[in-house]
This record gives C-alpha cells, sequence and structure tokens, in this order.
C-alpha cells in the first residue's frame, strides 16, 4: 500500500517551485510580434497563480529582448516615439509594445522569489541564452541551490519555451520532477501544442490539464520516491 501522506504538508516532503514563463504583452501584440503573436493569453494568468499556491517558491523568466524586425520597433527606430491613438492599431503599444510588462493579476516582478532575464529568441528555453547551451541562465543552479525536486512550468509558448525548458531541466537533471500546466500555457495553434504535449509526455514530464490536478502528481512522485528509499 502507498504511505498515508495527508497529514504532512508538501514542504516536508519536497520542495517546489513554480515558474512562471514569459507572461509578457509583447506576445498579446501582433504589430510587436508579427511571427510570435499569441492569442489572448491572458486567460493563463489565473492558472499561473493558482500554480503558486501549491509551490514553495515562484520564478519569473522574463524576455526582455525587443524584435528589431517588429512593426513597432521600426516605428519607433523611424519616429523616435509611438504614438498611441485609442481603437487604433498601435493603442496597446509604446515603445516596443507594453514589452517587458507581465500580464495583469500576475504579481510585480519584484514579488517573485527570482527573476531571470532572457535577452535572445523566445525558443531557447528558460535554461540558456543560446540554442548551443552553451550560456546558462542560472534556472539550474538556482534550482539545484534551492534544492527542488518539483518543477511547476507555465508560460508562452507551449511549443517553443515551455517544451524546451521541460526537456532541458528533465536532461540536466533526471531526479527533478516535471509538470507542466496545460492551462496555464498558451501556444501558436492547437496542432503544434497537441504535438509539443506528446513529446514532453514521451520523454517522461508529467502534463497536466489545470492546477487541479497538479496535487495528485505530486503525491504519485512522492510515493515513488518513498518507495526508492524503503
Amino acid at each position: 500500500m502507498f504511505p498515508d501522506l495527508s497529514g504532512f504538508s508538501w514542504s516536508h516532503i519536497m520542495t517546489t517551485v513554480a515558474i512562471d514563463i514569459q507572461p509578457q504583452f509583447r506576445f498579446t501584440c501582433m504589430a510587436a510580434n508579427a511571427n510570435h503573436f499569441l492569442h489572448q493569453p491572458e486567460n493563463m494568468v489565473k492558472e499561473l497563480n493558482r500554480q503558486a499556491a501549491i509551490a514553495d517558491k515562484r520564478i519569473l523568466v522574463e524576455n526582455v529582448n525587443i524584435d528589431p524586425e517588429s512593426i513597432c520597433a521600426a516605428v519607433v527606430k523611424r519616429n523616435g516615439i509611438m504614438f498611441a491613438r485609442e481603437g487604433g492599431y498601435f493603442s496597446q503599444c509604446a515603445g516596443g509594445c507594453r514589452g517587458a510588462n507581465l500580464l495583469d493579476g500576475l504579481p510585480a516582478s519584484a514579488d517573485y522569489d527570482h527573476v531571470i532575464e532572457l535577452g535572445g529568441e523566445n525558443g531557447f528555453g528558460a535554461c540558456f541564452h543560446d540554442d548551443n547551451e552553451a550560456r546558462s541562465t542560472g534556472l539550474i543552479e538556482w534550482l539545484y541551490a534551492e534544492k527542488a525536486d518539483t518543477v511547476i512550468i507555465g508560460g508562452l509558448a507551449t511549443e517553443e519555451a515551455i517544451s524546451r525548458t521541460a526537456e532541458q531541466l528533465l536532461w540536466y537533471n533526471d531526479s527533478l520532477h516535471i509538470i507542466v500546466n496545460l492551462a496555464a500555457c498558451h501556444g501558436y495553434a492547437p496542432e503544434s501544442t497537441i504535438q509539443a504535449v506528446y513529446k514532453m509526455r514521451k520523454s517522461g514530464i508529467s502534463v497536466v490539464s489545470n492546477a487541479e490536478e497538479i496535487p495528485e502528481q505530486m503525491l504519485r512522485y512522492a510515493n515513488e520516491a518513498w518507495f526508492k528509499v524503503s
């Protein structure tokens, strides 16, 4: 039989870290992100907060890069200022879109336990600054220092930074329990999202539909860990 862990708090049996990956307005503006535009990613904010409530610590991975080829960047470069006309195409933009601003409903950057800045393309994942995985962002090292053994991942975009981060964490620390919360993520298209989910599950990454399923996954992991040491 499985051990009864109902009387223990999660902090007694594991250190859990919630990771918010690029939950920013820069992905909501087609003008600023012609090739990386997501429709209504703000719908995932509640789930990001729900999964953070389960975790011991919360990390923000923030993309500070502005695409030099974007419409917003081109106008700013040409005119030196972005004029916003209410109801117009640039009504949400100001100086390269709302860029680094977090989606409404999320904590301020200073309220996170740790913040990691990404300066390159958003497809590299949160662990490295480059595709060759030579320049660490410090995420892997921070998780190791905090003795994390479970991470809950959400953010943007499912097919790129989310799946890439999960795969990197699995590769560089195979003892880490990785949970991807689909309700706290957003992909570009249903087809590519399904392919990313299939690939993650096949590699051994836990993928859940929403935050309600996370405690069950954590309990299952705790039970498996208990049997390994018993």
